[in-house]
């Protein structure tokens, strides 16, 4: 599916806060946040019992750091809902509000360096302010190239993520860093949360030239958000139906369903598949 034909949803991701952002997932019952953290939890908990050493993230498109958040403060998408968008509250919350708010929550997993990218500044320097992150990086992913920082954190990276569309990400991105891990003397991981119909073959295809595989959940999660209008569900199914995807029980249903992928290098494929059927 053409991703001009989603919701566009562009002006509240550069706004200094999340406050906007979440006032509307929270509408829509956005619940991939909560669904990545069911597996990215374990994930990371393997990794970090098989090296016993910091795990190093890169998040592809994270926005306001919400991931990075609950995995480092063992939040839920429900906790920092109620904080920023508390229905008795008149006025969006003051920076001296986030900062405290941010500051007192225990930083639960220290062994966990997330670095972010995304293609708003705001959402980055937010980031950083609130310290979710080690660094956050500003580029436009599907055109620009890799800063050259973020370069020398890629050849470090244990494990990328990304949740929601890839069709945001574009294959251009996976084309710059994997000529940069092929070097590496180990073998990164891939965990995405991809809505159905914005799977992307082309992404896919840079996968397997570099001898990885995709690996999926075996259940789509049925609510990954509700759908903004009737036209954006009437397209998303028309395109999935195109593909020869049944989408009775679930975008049938008013929401975009997703799924889960792990990107792993086919030597590990067998392993890690067995690994994903016991989540």
């Amino acid at each position: 599916m053409d991703i001009s034909k989603k919701a566009d949803w562009s002006e509240v991701y550069v706004q200094p806060t999340p406050a906007s952002y979440l006032q509307i997932v929270s509408r829509q019952e956005y619940g991939v946040p909560d669904y990545a953290i069911q597996y990215l939890r374990p994930l990371l908990k393997m990794l970090y019992a098989k090296q016993q050493t910091s795990i190093n993230i890169v998040d592809i498109g994270a926005s306001y750091g919400i991931i990075s958040t609950l995995l480092l403060h063992d939040l839920t998408m429900a906790q920092l809902m109620d904080f920023f968008i508390e229905s008795d509250r008149d006025q969006e919350r003051t920076w001296e509000e986030i900062e405290r708010f941010y500051k007192h929550q225990d930083i639960r997993h220290a062994e966990y360096k997330f670095y972010l990218s995304d293609n708003s500044q705001p959402a980055m320097d937010f980031s950083e302010r609130v310290h979710v992150c080690e660094k956050a990086y500003c580029f436009d992913m599907r055109h620009e190239p890799l800063p050259e920082e973020l370069k020398q954190i890629v050849e470090i990276t244990d494990l990328f993520i990304a949740t929601g569309s890839l069709g945001y990400i574009g294959e251009y991105f996976f084309q710059q860093i994997f000529p940069i891990i092929s070097r590496n003397s180990f073998s990164p991981l891939f965990a995405f949360v991809v809505y159905r119909a914005f799977y992307s073959d082309e992404i896919e295809k840079v996968f397997h030239d570099y001898n990885y595989t995709l690996i999926k959940s075996s259940v789509p999660f049925k609510k990954g958000r509700k759908f903004a209008s009737v036209l954006e569900q009437q397209n998303t199914i028309t395109s999935l139906h195109q593909k020869n995807i049944d989408t009775v029980g679930f975008e049938d249903e008013g929401f975009y369903a997703c799924e889960f992928y792990l990107g792993v290098p086919v030597s590990e494929k067998e392993r890690l598949y067995n690994w994903l059927k016991d989540i």
